[in-house]
């Protein structure tokens, strides 16, 4: 079963929130136009008073602060335009010529005559592009109250026009993650509104966010109610239905959802994709398998499951060895392991078909799943063939590397990082790679010819050479009380360029502490024959305790105590060399 899993699907705010201002640029003076056609008379109904409400209410729209009404005269060119008069515009109509001369937001209405001059008025305010309607509930109106009317269907615009902006702030604070405001202001929006199918949809999101899956699922089952082809609301379903364990609704959601979009492989692939960008790859893997039960030959459900699968393998085995007891021995985990065998084998499949025409990025996780495997023969072997056909390719290279090394084939893989360097000189980490490697074989001097190399004009990697270097001088020697192998190591490493005062004066405190412990070891026989050697390393040591700079103090060492406690032996030897002369 999937596990519960965050999904972020990409989303296009703009055809979620019903705001013209946050999506439409029909304007007027930075205003929205609206568009208010004659509200139209039923039944025989008086055709002057339509005319002088709707007159009344672009007049009054005039000094609305965001929206403007378009002029009677511009209305009835735009409808001449396709062969229309302005008495013909019904709500319909109306929305149609709205969204063929790009207007963002259409006024229209008709009303009855209940009796002699007194009238039923109805109206909506719709948004064009999202085609949702605010409805203005009915209201009386006799033929002397046309600007009561006018007013009336104005104040109902008002509430509109806070719809619109709590919604677009709902989707602003959406955008920016504000979970809490986002929610607020949605549902101010849908107080006044609650037919807005945007918004609500954009609300079920918001609670999906939030973590609240139960109440997302319930607002965007209203979606789905009110719009049984609502994709989003379906897919988005779907997905909370499968991490929510409601096995039967997802699979119903997600048969919807195909059903809109006849079952094809590139729809399947695309949910799957949906699926694993949420971190779920299992997942994805089983519903590409239910296309591969029925096309076991698809080349581009193959690529895709063994993506997913090579996904799934990876993500495993990061969260052993984040859960992973400190002290035990890093190894692969069973389950990660099963998934790389299912990455190989679909991978496998597509080469076999596509061959020389394989993206080389399925053929290097192939070898890198190998790796992992520690199956290093078949690493081994199809690295070779793939640089057999992308011999310019600087990753594979890597990857052949990696496994020579893994397999004991030190120069080779040295060799093949060579190689990495001549295709890629600005390389970020071969040159890297090829001195731990040598460190860890034991060839510090190598190492550091390899890692000088790659500090020349790059501080960066200089840093890192040095760190390296340093580590296994510390690790190795000094830690184990093996001063002579610190003291090699620190000569060697001071060699590296561009390793910047820091770490120069790091190397300096180690390099003439390991001297100073070494020498005192080497002097107890207090005879003139140690004091002979140990002088000059007592001497050494003093000089580079001078150039070890503020490093001391940042470990919490008295730098003057050590060079005092030096500089007393270094008097002992003196006095025991003159002595014996």
């Amino acid at each position: 079963m999937l596990g519960r899993l965050k999904l972020t699907f990409a989303l296009a705010l703009a055809a979620i929130v019903i705001a013209p201002a946050a999506r439409l640029a029909a304007q007027d003076g930075g205003r929205f136009r609206v568009i208010i056609p004659y509200f139209e008379p039923l039944e025989d109904a008086d055709r002057g008073f339509g005319k002088d409400v709707s007159k009344e209410l672009r007049e009054l729209l005039e000094d609305f602060p965001t929206h403007v009404s378009m002029e009677e005269g511009d209305i009835k060119d735009e409808a001449k335009r396709f062969d229309m008069k302005i008495d013909d515009l019904n709500c319909l109509y109306t929305r149609q010529l709205a969204s063929q001369v790009n207007i963002p937001v259409a006024i229209c209405g008709s009303y009855t005559e209940v009796s002699k001059d007194n009238f039923m008025l109805s109206a909506e305010v719709w948004d064009i592009q999202g085609s949702e309607s605010f409805p203005i509930e009915a209201f009386p109106a006799t033929k002397d109250d046309r600007e009561l009317a006018a007013q009336n269907i104005y104040e109902q615009f008002e509430r509109y026009s806070t719809t619109v902006r709590s919604a677009a702030i709902c989707n602003d604070y959406y955008a920016s993650q504000q979970w809490d405001n986002a929610l607020r202001n949605c549902d101010e929006s849908l107080s006044l509104n609650p037919n807005q199918i945007g918004t609500r949809y954009l609300r079920g999101r918001i609670l999906y966010e939030m973590e609240r899956m139960d109440e997302s699922l319930g607002e965007l089952e209203t979606v789905i109610e009110a719009n049984p082809f609502h994709e989003d609301a379906l897919q988005l379903a779907g997905y909370i239905a499968a991490v929510s364990e409601q096995d039967d609704k997802a699979r119903d959601y997600y048969s919807r959802y195909l059903d809109i979009n006849p079952g094809n492989s590139a729809i399947r692939m695309r949910i799957a994709y949906e699926l694993a960008q949420a971190g779920d790859p299992v997942g994805a893997m089983a519903f590409i398998q239910v296309g591969l039960d029925v096309d076991p030959e698809n080349v581009d459900l193959h690529t895709q499951y063994g993506g997913f699968a090579f996904r799934a393998a990876s993500d495993i085995q990061q969260e052993a060895a984040l859960t992973a007891p400190a002290d035990s021995e890093e190894s692969l985990a069973p389950e990660a392991a099963g998934y790389y065998r299912e990455a190989i084998d679909s991978y496998v499949k597509v080469f076999e078909v596509k061959g020389t025409e394989t993206e080389v990025r399925l053929l290097e996780n192939v070898v890198s799943a190998y790796i992992q495997l520690e199956d290093l023969d078949n690493a081994i072997m199809m690295s070779e063939r793939v640089l057999e056909t992308h011999p310019s390719e600087d990753r594979p290279w890597l990857l052949y590397a990696d496994a020579l090394q893994r397999a004991d084939r030190l120069d080779d893989a040295i060799s093949a990082l060579d190689r990495v360097m001549e295709i890629n000189p600005e390389h970020p980490s071969a040159a890297l790679r090829q001195g731990n490697w040598l460190i860890q074989a034991g060839r510090l001097q190598d190492a550091v010819v390899v890692l000088s190399r790659a500090a020349e004009g790059n501080p960066a990697q200089a840093a890192q050479a040095g760190t390296m270097v340093f580590a296994e001088a510390y690790q190795n020697g000094y830690q184990q009380n093996r001063f002579q192998y610190t003291v090699d190591g620190m000569v060697l490493g001071k060699q590296i360029p561009n390793l910047g005062d820091d770490m120069l004066n790091q190397m300096n405190f180690w390099h003439a502490f390991s001297l100073y412990r070494k020498a005192v070891a080497d002097q107890e026989p207090n005879t003139l024959q140690s004091a002979q050697a140990t002088l000059p390393a007592f001497q050494e040591a003093l000089r580079l305790l001078g150039l070890a700079g503020e490093y001391p103090a940042s470990v919490g060492v008295n730098l003057s105590e050590i060079q005092s406690n030096v500089g007393t032996y270094i008097e002992i030897q003196e006095a025991i060399i003159k002595r014996g002369s």
